[in-house]
């Protein structure tokens, strides 16, 4: 520095390569955490989107049961109900017979 106070051209130039590489240096840093910060969120959401799909798969799963289990008691009772019709139906021919059975008498 002179003796007036002001920094001669050689410690000026020192004073702002020192505040560029300062600069860049806390550039390079901020770019890595702001990298760092967009993997873990990349991690984070694709860990999401894979839960997000077990889900969906277990859940069209479980529906898959359910239908199946609604299908198959849908079949029983439609069994049922035809079973009851053709009893119902021997009855009606049996009471049928008989009466014509005894008007033939």
């Amino acid at each position: 520095m002179k003796p007036s106070g002001k920094p001669t051209s050689g410690e000026s130039s020192s004073d702002i390569r020192g505040l560029l590489r300062d600069f860049l240096e806390q550039q390079h840093r901020l770019d890595a955490r702001r990298h760092e910060a967009m993997e873990r969120h990349a991690q984070e959401r694709a860990a999401f989107e894979r839960q997000w799909r077990e889900s969906m798969q277990r859940l069209e799963r479980e529906r898959l049961m359910l239908e199946q289990a609604w299908m198959q008691r849908e079949e029983q009772r439609r069994g049922r109900e035809e079973a009851r019709a053709e009893r119902r139906d021997e009855l009606l021919n049996t009471l049928l017979n008989k009466l014509l059975q005894d008007d033939d008498l």
